[in-house]
């Protein structure tokens, strides 16, 4: 079994609160289309297809019905995950390393504004303990940063300072939702949507789609001289159940990224690292990643949000995109922080770029308080 697996380009369309004037398989096509034009290449020479979305967010029984054909995959081996699009790249990534597979596409995307999603996302609680009590994806993310504060103790400027850095990253980002910059201030006086969550400190609900295309080995050297690869990826799940979990820390985080350092000898991330697209549903979301991506300790995350260690210029730039704070299209944002990580990669990211971009990882999402997630190190 070849490991290697190579990104040869991407599709990301602008990131909105409501695309009114873009229907859903529009905008999947637009994100395909995009991702075959980047790589030079054509529809007729993929061999796969694999595409991630949640019919419960489309609206739809069996979404793939409708979308897998603009999303490239007529007459085309087509498989769909029903799952955050970073678990696309996953399935994409591990069907070429059997060799039975040498090029595929995996296309992923959510319209949140056509969709009641407190309500779907209250769905997806246990019926019996947890459903009745309105519960719903703010209220998990609110009882994951009151974890984290509670233990340890952090002045609630810590986490605006990230929502400062982000938000002001997102500037740069042409494709961005939310392109305002924010003070302290501002996110102070923002009303509190459950506590200790102010509405500043949330991702937005939006709509949007990106694609991306996956080569084996040698498939990407016969088609490409500059590829991206991915040299190390890991995943892990934490369990359904929040009572049987510390809040206040990711494990799944821990040993998805300690799987992918692992393939690719990394010991110490914070400097082997040139820049992190990771998934800040809410500000204290990316303190406890970085904690669990091993950029520092438990409970140290403060250190490096103060120090602007992770700002552009700082020793490992997290979010120069803007992050998921900056635009949220819900069950893809992972797959967007693939993109994104691999533009950093390849140079692409235009005003956003980090100079001498080598070395990027990109960490998926999923579930509540961040029960699954996903881990990519990407390397130009």
């Amino acid at each position: 079994m070849n490991t290697s697996v190579a990104i040869l380009g991407v599709g990301i369309t602008k990131i909105e609160k409501a695309k009114k004037k873009q229907k859903l398989d529009e905008m999947v096509f637009e994100a395909a289309s995009s991702a075959l034009l980047d790589a030079g290449l054509d529809r007729g020479q993929l061999d796969s297809v694999v595409i991630s979305g949640c019919d419960e967010l489309d609206g739809r029984c069996i979404s793939s019905m409708l979308l897998a054909m603009p999303a490239g995959a007529y007459l085309k081996d087509e498989i769909k995950v029903t799952d955050e699009g970073c678990y696309g790249v996953i399935l994409a990534a591990l069907r070429l390393m059997t060799g039975q597979f040498n090029l595929s596409m995996v296309v992923g995307w959510c319209k949140t504004s056509e969709a009641p999603v407190s309500n779907i996302m209250n769905m997806r609680w246990d019926p019996f303990y947890h459903r009745g009590f309105g519960m719903n994806h703010v209220a998990a993310n609110a009882l994951m940063a009151s974890a984290y504060l509670g233990r340890y103790g952090i002045s609630t400027d810590v986490p605006a300072m990230i929502v400062v850095k982000n938000r002001g990253n997102g500037r740069k980002n042409k494709l961005a939702q939310l392109r305002q910059s924010v003070t302290l201030a501002q996110i102070r006086s923002s009303r509190i949507v459950s506590w200790p969550l102010r509405e500043l400190d949330c991702a937005p609900e939006s709509d949007g789609a990106c694609a991306l295309i996956l080569a084996s080995r040698r498939k990407a050297k016969e088609l490409k001289s500059d590829p991206v690869w991915i040299t190390g990826l890991g995943w892990a799940t934490d369990s359904y159940y929040l009572g049987e979990r510390d809040l206040a820390e990711s494990s799944s985080t821990h040993i998805a990224a300690s799987r992918a350092y692992s393939m690719t000898k990394i010991k110490n991330p914070l400097r082997a690292l040139d820049v992190a697209e990771i998934s800040d549903f809410t500000s204290y979301h990316e303190l406890i990643a970085c904690e669990g991506l091993g950029f520092c300790g438990p409970g140290k995350a403060e250190d490096i949000v103060r120090d602007g260690s992770t700002q552009i210029g700082g020793m490992l730039p997290v979010n120069p995109s803007g992050g998921i704070l900056s635009g949220n299209p819900m069950m893809t944002s992972g797959l967007f922080r693939i993109c994104e990580a691999y533009l950093q990669a390849a140079g692409k990211a235009g005003d956003h770029q980090v100079p001498g971009v080598r070395k990027a990882l990109a960490q998926g999402s999923t579930g509540f308080c961040a029960q699954g997630n996903a881990v990519f190190i990407l390397q130009s």
